[in-house]
């Protein structure tokens, strides 16, 4: 114990010791309710450091009755705040603000009353609520009760006196409270209750969700960034930690007065409400969302359009799996992030599970880029990409479609412009660089440099001892040659006509050397025209987040107008590269740098290796021929007899639970899930009630028309009672002609309707036989209501016996069950 309040000390000590050279951002953070383990996670975050470490110096705003919390945020009183899943209505109904993560991915949001005479939700009819206003326009609560019959509009709702004396005194007659909280209060002070959660009424929705205001995500993405992260990380250590926080809690933030041991009790609860699957803490599902919007729907809160939601939904992508896409900034970075941006704003808007940032890389970087995988895909000229899929196994997934914005046209193809200053025009020469510079991008630019080297030689340039200097950008080249710094330029096509465009150059007073014309390709250009860039994926990633990303570049042809104006490029599938590695081979550039041996070359140069391999290679593949035959039949048999007890698990599995004649569960199944069933309703002091039904003379349909007509008489009775059955409730065959059921949260009454619908319904049946006779049957019920306290066994016992009546009193009917002789304390 003595080190456990050691840590709490050494917490606070921590949190007092700050870098005072440090710079911080002031940003505050709003509760949405008292201070308690609800928000462990900004506490931690707070004292452990983890938002200052974060650049961040964040105030903590409590919580006081009757606060707007989205206003709070809108009005910009506080950054960031807490929300119920209201938080979505909230945005529907046009305020600003943008929903970053879900700290609970199921709410810990119930009902609790204390009153006797109260045991379902549907007693709550003009009944008392208390209750916040997020919280009353929570879905899962209003659906929960809709779902029990409860007119939300005869409901008494009561402002929230966050007092639970009120609700133990008859203030009201029902709560609103947190299935991490009061529950425990209530045990401890051994006052008997009721709890109405609604996941156990099949309505699930997220709780405590993190939150902010569309300004400041659109003015400060990266301060947004690292407190949702720091919050995160907060969490993390207190869900890890739960001892250890709730002493946090207890020495600084307790201003409820609650023990410790309520408090460790509470983060327990709220971190099995916390994790999912994957067991991260922040992630928003979209088919999640889509479902609490369509009850939301149902309950007539949300009408209208909805388009907007997705972009008020995580835009940073924290909860998605972020792609970082790599592009050569061939005309700097500046250039680059303004050009793909759009094109990453499209694939965010496009990709539910993927969010893609952009990653300008110079032509010096991107092998490191590339090795480190700083990156996870590259948009990338035809030559380094050559060289990187040889190096590390890049493979391209989709090719760039350039478009002229003027024309409307557009190519897979790009080549070299050469150029040089209008007043001073040149032609290809031997001799033209005697006396002349050259300015280009880089030694591996295919546009930039290559492509004119391949002009250069056919034309017989002397390249030898000329003055070049490799500027790294497109813009740079083209900056040299206009200010008088460079002779003669080589940039690739296309980038004349878009700084023309800019303003940045007039195109007039270029010339343009050895021009060439091709058919359909909008661009000026001095070469032989080569494939375009191309986006490749590093080995590292997923061929299914690569189909993913392609399967959206490639939908831009089907994207909407607005989306295509704003974005310069258009995607196809992967061009063919094999002129590249042409012009590669004839320059010997990587990958074929090496000396090219021939045949006979190779065999003069390595003649003892050749020999030995080939040696080796003849017995290799003898010994391979015959293990091929041997291991094919190996395997054969190795998956005739895999197939073979696959099928035997199958089996034994299906027969395990169901029923081999009406597919029905059997009695195994049937003892094992009622069993739960009954906990749960004992717990909740719900409802529950069992019937047990049997075929009235089936003996005689036996004995006069034959088994078979008897099994199909079975199999009808069983699907027809199927469909009358709801998704909770439970049916199985026990034996012969004997069949069960149990209704979940249903009244005596309700169960007597139900089998009147079934015996109704089984008298209507007609059954023909092979020689054209009708059959008909009938069925009869005993009907047995659960008790407090009684077991299966007994409830099945009693529906058993009224059964038996049934039949002795004329068949074709429902007997209801005595009550139990003894009842359980």
């Amino acid at each position: 114990m003595i080190a456990k309040y050691l840590c709490v000390v050494f917490i606070f000590i921590l949190s007092m010791v700050s870098p005072v050279c440090a710079k911080t951002e002031q940003v505050s953070v709003q509760l949405q309710w008292l201070n308690q383990f609800q928000f462990a996670g900004i506490y931690v975050a707070k004292d452990l450091g983890f938002y200052r470490d974060a650049g961040l110096d964040v105030t903590i705003k409590p919580y006081t009755p009757g606060l707007d919390i989205v206003e709070e945020v809108v009005q910009h009183r506080a950054e960031f705040a807490t929300g119920k899943s209201s938080l979505i209505l909230d945005r529907l109904q046009g305020h600003p603000i943008i929903i970053l993560g879900a700290i609970f991915q199921e709410s810990p949001e119930i009902l609790i009353a204390t009153q006797p005479d109260i045991k379902t939700p549907a007693d709550l009819a003009g009944k008392n609520i208390m209750i916040t206003h997020d919280q009353a326009n929570a879905t899962s609560l209003l659906s929960m009760l809709i779902s029990q019959g409860v007119n939300l509009g005869k409901l008494h709702l009561q402002p929230h006196s966050s007092r639970l004396e009120d609700l133990i005194r008859g203030k009201t007659d029902a709560m609103a409270c947190y299935l991490s909280n009061e529950p425990y209060q209530l045990d401890q002070a051994r006052i008997p209750y009721r709890v109405f959660n609604p996941a156990d009424y099949g309505f699930s929705s997220y709780g405590d969700l993190l939150f902010t205001s569309e300004e400041q995500i659109s003015l400060h993405p990266q301060q947004t960034r690292a407190f949702y992260l720091a919050t995160i990380k907060g969490w993390q250590w207190a869900f890890d930690h739960i001892e250890e926080a709730a002493q946090l809690i207890y020495a600084r933030y307790n201003t409820q007065d609650k023990t410790l041991d309520s408090l460790i009790f509470e983060g327990m609860v709220l971190k099995q409400l916390a994790m999912g699957p994957d067991q991260k803490i922040g992630p928003i599902d979209r088919d999640k969302i889509n479902r609490i919007l369509e009850l939301y729907r149902l309950t007539g809160q949300a009408n209208g359009d909805t388009n907007g939601l997705d972009q008020a939904i995580d835009p940073l992508g924290f909860n998605k799996y972020e792609l970082k896409i790599g592009i050569l900034a061939h005309r700097g970075n500046r250039k680059a992030l303004e050009r793909w941006t759009p094109l990453v704003t499209y694939l965010n808007d496009t990709l539910e599970d993927l969010h893609t940032t952009l990653v300008p890389i110079v032509f010096e970087e991107i092998a490191h880029s590339v090795r480190s995988q700083a990156i996870d895909f590259l948009i990338v000229n035809p030559v380094l990409y050559a060289e990187l899929e040889n190096k590390y196994g890049l493979s391209r997934i989709a090719s760039l479609l350039n478009r002229h914005p003027e024309e409307g046209s557009s190519t897979d193809q790009y080549g070299s412009v050469i150029f040089t200053r209008a007043r001073t025009p040149l032609n290809l020469a031997p001799d033209m660089f005697d006396t002349k510079t050259l300015a280009a991008v880089a030694p591996n630019s295919l546009g930039g440099w290559l492509m004119a080297v391949e002009t250069f030689r056919e034309n017989n340039v002397n390249l030898d001892g000329i003055e070049r200097n490799f500027l790294s950008s497109h813009d740079a080249v083209v900056s040299a040659v206009v200010n008088g710094d460079a002779d003669v330029g080589i940039v690739r096509t296309g980038i004349l006509e878009k700084m023309a465009r800019e303003g940045l150059i007039d195109l007039d007073a270029l010339f343009i050397i050895h021009e060439k014309s091709y058919i359909g390709f909008p661009f000026r250009v001095s070469t032989k025209l080569y494939p375009e860039w191309s986006i490749a994926k590093l080995r590292h990633v997923p061929i299914e987040t690569a189909n993913q990303l392609a399967s959206a570049l490639l939908g831009l042809s089907h994207a909407s107008h607005k989306t295509k104006e704003a974005i310069h490029e258009a995607w196809t599938v992967p061009s063919d590269y094999s002129s590249v590695h042409s012009l590669l081979k004839k320059l010997r550039l990587p990958p074929y740098d090496e000396t090219n041996l021939d045949v006979r070359q190779f065999i003069e140069h390595y003649a003892l290796w050749f020999y030995a391999i080939v040696a080796c290679l003849s017995v290799l593949v003898l010994h391979a021929i015959y293990s091929n035959r041997h291991n094919k039949h190996l395997e054969r048999e190795v998956r005739r007899r895999t197939r073979a007890l696959r099928k035997a698990n199958s089996n034994l599995s299906r027969l395990a639970r169901t029923d081999p004649l009406t597919g029905l569960h059997n009695r195994r199944y049937f003892m094992e899930f009622a069993q739960q069933y009954i906990s749960l309703a004992h717990r909740n002091e719900t409802e529950m009630q069992f019937l047990s039904l049997d075929l009235d003379h089936f003996k005689q349909v036996n004995d006069r028309y034959g088994h078979q007509v008897g099994d199909d008489i079975l199999k009808l009775f069983a699907t027809t009672l199927v469909p009358l059955l709801r998704s909770t409730d439970l049916l199985a065959r026990t034996g012969g002609e004997e069949f069960i059921i149990c209704l979940q949260n249903t009244t005596q009454e309700g169960a007597n309707v139900f089998a009147r619908k079934i015996i109704e319904t089984i008298r209507d049946l007609r059954y023909r036989t092979a020689e054209d006779e009708t059959v008909t049957f009938t069925v009869s019920i005993g009907i047995a209501s659960l008790f407090r306290g009684e077991n299966l066994e007994d409830v099945l016992c009693r529906s058993d016996h009224a059964l038996y009546r049934a039949k002795k009193n004329g068949r074709d009917r429902f007997t209801l069950a005595d009550p139990p002789e003894v009842l359980p304390d």
